[in-house]
C-alpha cells in the first residue's frame, strides 16, 4: 500500500491562465527550515513573471519526535501561491525522495534545490530563465562565520574544496560537479533520474552526472549560487562521510573516473601499499575520529581517514 500523503490545499491556479513554459523548483528537506530559502524563491518566480509551482518534501522528520517541531514550522510555506508542502512519514534517501517530488510536478524546466540552503541572491531566478542547456548549475557558495564555524569539520573541509569548486573549474568537468542548485530539462530526465539503488547518503549526484554523459546531453554552468551556511556537528559529519564510503565501494565500477579516492586506491595497490594502511587504520581509527570530532579537526587527517576508513572497507567486503 501507498504511503499516504498530506500536503497543503494549494493547487496552482496560476498555472492555468499562465505561460507555455512552467519552471518546477523540487525541495527535498529533512530536519531542516526551509521557510526563508522558499519564501524567497516564490518572491522571485513572482517578480519575473514566468510560471513556476515550487513543491516542497519533507523526507520522514516527524518520526523524529525531537524534530517535529520543524515540520510544524515549516507548515506555513503551503499558504504562498504555487507552493506546495507534502510531509511524508517515512524517511526513503536522497535519491527516492527527489524521483518522488519528481514524479508530483508538471513542469518543463526542473530545478532541484536542498531545502537546508540559503540564498543571497535576488536575481537567482531570472538567472536561470535566460540560461540555455539541457541541464544547467548554479554552483554553491561556502558561508557562514568564520569565527562561529572554526571549529567544525564540515566547515573547514568544504572550505578547503571550494577553490576546486570555481566556475571555471567546473566548466572544465562539466559532468563531475553537479551537486544540488540544478536546472534541468524534463525531457532529459526520464521517468527515474536518480538511481535509487543508492539507499545510504551519497554519490547519487555523480551518478546524474555520469549517466548525463553517456546521453550526450550539454551541461551549461554559470555563477548562481546558492548559499551554504549551516553545518552539521563533526560527529554527524562523519557518521555521513562512512556511509558515503559504503555507496562508494558498491557503486565503484561505475564510479572509477568520477572520484579522486578511488583514482588514489588504484594507485596505493599498485604499489602494494594496502596492507600498511590497515596496520595504520587498525592502529589511529580511534584516537584519530577523535581528533576529528574535537574541536581542533584537520582537513588533511579528515582525508587521511576517509582513505584508510574506505581501504577497510574494500579488505572487509572480499
Amino acid at each position: 500500500m501507498q504511503e499516504p500523503l498530506r500536503s497543503s490545499q494549494n493547487t496552482y491556479p496560476h498555472l492555468a491562465k499562465a505561460f507555455i513554459y512552467v519552471l518546477s523548483i523540487l525541495l527535498p528537506v529533512y530536519k531542516c527550515s526551509c521557510v526563508a530559502l522558499v519564501t524567497e524563491l516564490q518572491r522571485q518566480c513572482v517578480e519575473c513573471g514566468i510560471a513556476y509551482e515550487i513543491i516542497v518534501a519533507d523526507d520522514g522528520t516527524m518520526a523524529d519526535t525531537m524534530n517535529q517541531y520543524i515540520v510544524e514550522c515549516n507548515k506555513v510555506i503551503g499558504q504562498l501561491e504555487g507552493v506546495r508542502y507534502i510531509i511524508r512519514q517515512e524517511n526513503v534517501g536522497r535519491s527516492a525522495i527527489r524521483n518522488f517530488l519528481f514524479s508530483q510536478s508538471k513542469g518543463d524546466s526542473i530545478l532541484f534545490i536542498d531545502g537546508d540552503l540559503s540564498l543571497d541572491n535576488p536575481d537567482f531566478i531570472r538567472r536561470y530563465t535566460q540560461a540555455e542547456s539541457d541541464v544547467v548549475v548554479g554552483g554553491i557558495r561556502i558561508g557562514g562565520n568564520p569565527e562561529q564555524w572554526k571549529g567544525n569539520l564540515r566547515y573547514k573541509y568544504e572550505c578547503a574544496c571550494e577553490a576546486n569548486n570555481t566556475l571555471e573549474k567546473r566548466q572544465k568537468q562539466p559532468f563531475q560537479h553537479l551537486a544540488t542548485n540544478i536546472l534541468i530539462r524534463r525531457s532529459a530526465l526520464g521517468e527515474c533520474p536518480y538511481d535509487e539503488r543508492i539507499s545510504r547518503y551519497g554519490y547519487e549526484d555523480v551518478l546524474l552526472g555520469q549517466r548525463f554523459q553517456q546521453q550526450g546531453l550539454t551541461i551549461n554552468h554559470i555563477d548562481n549560487p546558492v548559499l551554504f551556511c549551516n553545518f552539521e556537528s563533526n560527529e554527524a559529519y562523519i557518521s555521513k562521510t562512512e556511509e558515503a564510503l559504503h555507496t562508494l565501494l558498491q557503486f565503484r565500477k561505475d564510479l572509477i573516473n568520477f572520484s579522486s579516492l578511488l583514482k588514489m586506491v588504484e594507485r596505493i595497490h599498485h604499489f602494494h601499499l594496502a596492507k600498511f594502511l590497515l596496520l595504520a587504520f587498525k592502529l589511529l581509527h580511534k584516537p584519530l575520529k577523535h581528533r576529528l570530532e574535537s574541536n581542533k579537526p584537520s582537513v588533511f587527517l579528515f582525508n587521511v581517514y576517509k582513505l584508510m576508513y574506505y581501504i577497510n572497507l574494500e579488505q572487509q567486503a572480499r
